[in-house]
């Protein structure tokens, strides 16, 4: 790569722009269809600034009482979604990963300023800056409001920046200890099952009063550290200029603290957790009491890797956790809304076998340059294939069927127990032969083993949302002639779920052999080009 050269004394703010501007100009080179990917993210946050930004730049027009307390919500929940949304969804961009600067001697002090700007370049921190200007453009009232607008919404948008760095920094640190990985994924777990609740209780109780409710809100906001800056440029729209440069104050004290804990999550080098601890990969531990009994081929010690992956890794104990969310949510989101649960633990097994088929379908990316050593090895594809199969299933079935068997009896329709365990085993049967298959044809880059498990890698975004929409699409055209039997029986003559039943019972089986056979000869031709693929993250 040619273009940034570190300046004498180390790299300052500039060359992390370039270099990061660069890395994503290379990232677009790569295929068209990273071009396809990126064109299409850009139209759909392109749709949401336009969407948000025409009703922030209303405000301007509004009275005050409701400008106000709109811009703060809005820019408190910007921050706030910044620094939790990549714990549990999105991930953060790594683009410039601190850990890539470790053999370079590049110091934090030089590393996290730069880091920082360079995180602005990218979809979402292009949008948030766009929706920062609206914001500005909202609260001003008076020239000088204009003007003061302007710092004091830059220093919210490099906050919620530097948040997302510094939260996802310090659980990545956090997640290196055993008891603190099953501690997060529980909070983790609770945090994403009681938000969409609260938010609907919120606005359930409040009825009528919600316009009344939600200034209460806004006014609490605006005294927290994500909504200082926002409610600052607020308070000199509405002309308390006081109270306006005291959250100021704040604000950057708020941002200050951020930058030097994300500094401080870095460590003395700079180059984040990954430097701290190079143990994960430690092949010792408890034996496996169904694999040991096998014979030692090379599909079962496959297999036996990949059981000690969904022990100990956080990357798969993030995708295991996910599984704890989805019985709950069908509980508790029905109950937040005033009603009663309903038939929704139903869908609790078919959901849990869609999720837990469905994370093998970049599993070979989690090797990462480890890969290489089926390739030296001469592994077969089959082979690798059907280890990754036999070691997830282990524990995947079981979980399954307790998810399917306890939402019947929780709506005590024991009758559809047919219905529900055949639409369960057909996702998951699916969902396995596609993941075998997709994994070998269109593996994009994941988190490297020991890294943040938080981060999207380079080039990763784009590719990510192709992949798992296709994923997802062709799992559940391939579970369809269960599902419409499945789906009948719950609205309709229970006896239909007799069909489903059997139908499931081919697919656990048939899709995932499919899957192998395929899926492995794909690996077996494209093996170089997977790793290739795979070991540049």
């Amino acid at each position: 790569m040619s273009g940034p050269v570190a300046a004498p004394g180390g790299p300052g703010v500039g060359t992390f722009v370039r270099l990061k501007l660069t890395l994503l100009r290379n990232g677009l080179r790569r295929s068209p269809w990273q071009v396809v990917a990126f064109v299409l993210a850009a139209v759909w946050a392109l749709g949401v600034v336009v969407l948000l930004g025409a009703g922030l730049i209303a405000l301007r027009f509004s009275s005050p009482d409701v400008a106000g307390p709109a811009v703060v919500g809005l820019g408190t929940l910007g921050v706030l979604g910044w620094a939790v949304l990549p714990l549990v969804a999105f991930g953060v961009d790594e683009t410039l990963d601190p850990a890539r600067f470790a053999t370079l001697g590049v110091r934090r002090r030089r590393l996290v300023p730069g880091s920082l700007v360079a995180g602005l370049l990218g979809l979402p921190g292009l949008a948030t800056v766009l929706l920062a200007l609206a914001a500005v453009v909202a609260s001003s009232r008076t020239p000088a409001a204009t003007v003061f607008a302007v710092p004091a919404l830059a220093v919210a948008v490099l906050t919620a920046v530097a948040a997302s760095r510094a939260t996802t920094t310090a659980a990545a640190a956090l997640l290196r200890r055993r008891r603190t990985r099953d501690a997060v994924a529980i909070l983790g777990g609770l945090a994403l099952v009681g938000a969409g609740p609260g938010f609907n209780l919120v606005v359930g109780r409040a009825g009528d009063g919600l316009p009344e409710v939600g200034r209460t809100l806004a006014g609490i906001a605006g005294w927290t550290p994500p909504g200082f800056a926002v409610a600052a440029a607020a308070d000199a729209a509405d002309g308390h200029w006081a109270r306006a440069l005291v959250r100021f104050a704040l604000a950057v004290v708020v941002l200050v603290l951020v930058v030097a804990g994300w500094a401080l999550a870095l460590g003395p080098a700079g180059t984040g957790p990954e430097a701290r601890s190079t143990s994960s990969g430690h092949a010792g531990g408890r034996r496996h009491p169904v694999l040991d009994r096998l014979p030692a081929t090379p599909a079962v010690a496959v297999a036996v890797r990949c059981s000690r992956y969904w022990r100990r890794d956080p990357r798969y104990l993030l995708s295991a956790a996910s599984l704890v969310v989805i019985p709950l949510l069908l509980v508790v989101l029905p109950l937040s809304q005033g009603g009663d649960v309903g038939r929704w633990p139903l869908a609790a097994g078919p959901a849990v076998a869609f999720v837990m088929g469905w994370s093998l379908h970049n599993d070979v990316a989690y090797d990462h340059s480890a890969f290489a050593l089926h390739l030296a090895t001469g592994v077969r594809g089959r082979d690798d294939r059907a280890g990754r199969v036999l070691a997830a299933a282990l524990w995947q079935l079981p979980v399954l069927l307790v998810a399917t068997v306890a939402g019947t009896l929780l709506v005590d329709a024991p009758a559809l127990l047919p219905a529900v365990l055949g639409a369960a085993l057909a996702l998951f049967g699916a969902s396995l032969g596609v993941s075998c298959v997709a994994s070998a044809l269109v593996p994009y880059p994941a988190p490297a083993p020991g890294s943040n498990p938080f981060q999207t890698p380079k080039g990763a975004s784009a590719a990510t949302v192709l992949a798992q929409f296709g994923t997802s699409a062709a799992t559940t055209v391939l579970a369809l002639p269960a599902l419409v039997p499945a789906v009948v029986a719950l609205f309709g003559p229970a006896w239909a779920g007799w069909t489903a039943l059997p139908l499931g019972l081919a697919a656990v089986v048939a899709y995932p052999w499919v899957g192998v056979v395929q899926g492995g000869a794909v690996l077996d031709r494209r093996g170089p080009e997977v790793l290739a693929r795979v070991g540049s993250s």
